[in-house]
């Protein structure tokens, strides 16, 4: 595994004439904790939606261990995990019904999904709540 596990080169964004990320460079080294932090409209989702490759860069690069995001995303999300402040669940499917089709748009089949889903309900600790509807269960 590399040194430098997430790089940034000049990365810019600009949506019409504003730009939303302006020439960023920056350097995240293995072992190193890291927060971006601003006000709304700093640019701060862009430049996460950039370093996973969900977000082309206007200009600019963006590696993660080496890879570009921008050209092999898939290559990067098999290294990073991402949640939204907003997971966009569906509120009228459990927890259950919710991650199987996660997994149906990924390609696994239901059985598997079934079973990976339940799996990974009890390795949370949220086992119980499977066949609650998403509405129901607070946020934690």
């Amino acid at each position: 595994m590399a040194d430098v596990v997430i790089e940034l080169k000049g990365l810019t964004k600009i949506y019409g004439i504003q730009p939303a990320v302006d020439h960023l460079d920056l350097e995240i080294k293995r072992g190193e904790v890291f927060g971006l932090l601003g006000p709304n409209g700093a640019g701060k989702t862009t430049t996460i939606l950039m370093i996973l490759g969900l977000v082309e860069p206007t200009e600019g690069e963006v590696k993660v261990l080496g890879i570009n995001s921008t050209r092999e995303p898939l290559k990067v999300k098999k290294w990073v995990g991402y949640l939204p402040e907003d997971v966009g669940f569906y509120e009228d499917m459990t927890g259950l019904e919710n991650l199987k089709l996660t997994a149906a748009l990924n390609g696994m089949e239901e059985k598997e999904a079934v079973k990976a889903a339940e799996e990974l309900l009890e390795k949370v600790g949220l086992g119980k709540l499977k066949t609650k509807k998403w509405e129901h269960i607070p946020e934690a």
